[in-house]
């Protein structure tokens, strides 16, 4: 820029322009009203482009949600699958193979009636033969009848007199007081079948009729009634002293289980033994509900001895 005389600037020609006036050339004015602008269509490319797009999107994430389910199938399904929880345990192989119907033995005592041997009425005439006196015991602490003899219990000793018992002769006997007039006996005495009923039958059905006589006497049905139930049955070969015998017993319940206050069932018993001057045996009732008097019967079985 130049400086006139008197300090009045002027522009140059090459100075900048003025603006002081308006130009049609200006900047656009904003005043003006200007309504909104129309987008043309998409052309084909873009759609082309905005499919692909979406497609490879959605591809992706199914992808990804195909993984996620093999991880979590080897991951934490898997080991829900394999747990088989607290309460959860293996079990074997079940196969129907060898297996049958089960059928119960008629035989069991606990379902099965007893057999026949134990009924009430004897399958014998129950002869009484004539009364011997039985041979004097090795021992006071001992009882004998026929050639059996038996060591007495603790609280046994009564002195109990047996008169006469079916079968059975030389008769030795002693007991133990239950309450009142009723006792527990244990009877030894020489076996006697006449020979009008065919003579000695053998030691097992010369048990088996002692038992059934005994457990029909007059005194012993009147406490056991006419029909007692009957459990615990045996009848089975046994050696006593070393000598062949069989043995038959049963636990008889009486039908009126108040007909006495401390016992209401009796072990009935009869062993028939092959000594060797001829069969002697045992014949017998004890209180099946005193244990002491159960253990009493135990113990004068074990003590048998064959005199000869």
């Amino acid at each position: 820029m130049s400086q006139e005389p008197g300090g009045e600037q002027r522009p140059t020609g090459s100075g900048l322009p003025d603006f002081s006036t308006s130009s049609s050339q200006g900047l656009p004015s904003f005043d003006s009203d200007h309504g909104p602008a129309t987008l043309g269509a998409p052309s084909d490319r873009a759609l082309h482009r905005s499919r692909t797009t979406m497609l490879a999107v959605i591809g992706g994430a199914a992808v990804l949600l195909i993984v996620i389910a093999l991880v979590l199938s080897q991951t934490v399904f898997r080991s829900a699958l394999d747990d088989p929880g607290p309460t959860a345990y293996p079990t074997g192989e079940r196969s129907g193979e060898g297996q049958s119907e089960y059928v119960p033995d008629p035989q069991e005592p606990e379902i099965a009636p007893p057999p026949p041997i134990f009924t009430q009425a004897p399958t014998t005439e129950c002869s009484v033969p004539e009364r011997t006196d039985a041979p004097p015991a090795s021992d006071p602490g001992k009882v004998r009848g026929g050639d059996l003899e038996y060591t007495l219990p603790e609280g046994w000793g009564s002195g109990w007199y047996a008169d006469s018992l079916p079968y059975l002769t030389e008769i030795g006997a002693d007991a133990r007081n239950v309450e009142g007039n009723w006792f527990s006996v244990v009877n030894l005495g020489r076996v006697d079948f006449p020979e009008d009923e065919g003579g000695y039958p053998g030691r097992e059905n010369a048990a088996v009729a002692i038992f059934q006589c005994y457990a029909t006497t007059t005194g012993v049905v009147s406490h056991f009634g006419e029909h007692p139930e009957v459990t615990d049955y045996r009848s089975e070969a046994l050696t006593v002293d070393g000598e062949a015998a069989w043995i038959v017993q049963a636990t008889y319940h009486f039908e009126d289980p108040e007909k006495l206050e401390t016992s209401s069932a009796s072990i009935v018993t009869s062993i028939v033994v092959d000594t060797p001057d001829g069969p002697s045996a045992l014949a017998s009732d004890v209180a099946a509900d005193q244990p002491e008097h159960v253990q009493n019967l135990d113990d004068i079985i074990a003590s048998l001895d064959v005199i000869e």
